[in-house]
């Protein structure tokens, strides 16, 4: 039903972060592409059928090898969200450390 499909779609989105929505739209153009495929056997069209296994397993190539790049995997990028908090609570993180200045002089010497 509509409001299932919807609810299903809202909490499989809504606490992805900025970096990983690139592998979520991949994921999500993999499913769409999987979805044509059956709808291809269901209909007994062999266009229908090829094309959706081709939109389907190259988004699932194309979101393995984002995945590989950030060394994370899929089910990390999909579930990284669940289970935060989107406000950060408590004590700001002290700075350690020491600072040195440089001028675009000095740059050289370096």
């Amino acid at each position: 039903s509509p409001p299932v499909r919807v609810l299903l779609g809202y909490t499989l989105t809504a606490a992805i972060g900025g970096a990983d929505m690139p592998v979520v739209i991949t994921v999500l153009n993999s499913y769409s592409g999987w979805a044509l495929c059956a709808e291809g056997f269901m209909l007994n069209n062999s266009l229908m059928t090829i094309v959706g296994s081709l939109i389907g397993s190259s988004g699932a190539i194309l979101s393995y090898i984002m995945c590989k790049a950030m060394n994370r995997s899929l089910p990390s990028v999909i579930m990284g969200g669940f289970g935060t908090s989107s406000t950060g609570g408590g004590e700001a993180m002290a700075i350690e450390g020491t600072h040195t200045e440089v001028m675009t002089d000095g740059v050289s010497t370096l």
